[in-house]
């Protein structure tokens, strides 16, 4: 290799270890009355969400409703704050003082293997965790919103 061909070489060995990494996007949920809009939301892998307006409001993750391995989320209530999700599946989450009224959301993350299969098995969830009822239209209206995007 001559001369010319090794400081080519180096060059875009450096550019590659000097360039940023790029972040993922942003994505913005407000608290909007009893409601989270959006309340279904689709990001990648290493995206962040921003929650906003919470005044009354906070953001928990609901276990069963989680992919396995996804961080456990409880804020507190009137914080707005930024969540960053790196696990692929589909989260459910709520505003806890406000669940009773179905106050809730869901986030697809990446794309999840058979998430029609999922919804499907949250919702057979909801029926042995009575507690996550309120789920349940939250996860019918994601099954539509899949079968419209050919997801299913």
């Amino acid at each position: 290799m001559n001369v010319l061909s090794r400081l080519a070489t180096a060059a875009i060995i450096a550019v590659g270890l000097t360039s940023p990494v790029v972040a993922g996007e942003e994505h913005t949920v407000s608290a909007d009355l009893v409601k989270y809009e959006p309340f279904l939301l689709y990001i990648q892998p290493g995206d962040t969400v921003h929650f906003v307006n919470m005044n009354t409001h906070n953001v928990e993750t609901i276990d069963v409703l989680s992919p396995d391995g996804q961080e456990k989320v409880f804020t507190e209530i009137g914080e707005n704050v930024s969540l960053t999700f790196d696990k692929e599946g589909i989260v459910v989450y709520k505003c806890t003082p406000h669940w009773g009224m179905r106050m809730g959301g869901i986030i697809v993350v990446g794309e999840p293997e058979n998430p029609m299969a999922i919804a499907d098995e949250y919702l057979r969830l909801t029926e042995e965790h009575p507690e996550t009822l309120p789920a349940r239209g939250l996860l019918k209206k994601l099954k539509v919103d899949l079968e419209k995007k050919g997801m299913s």
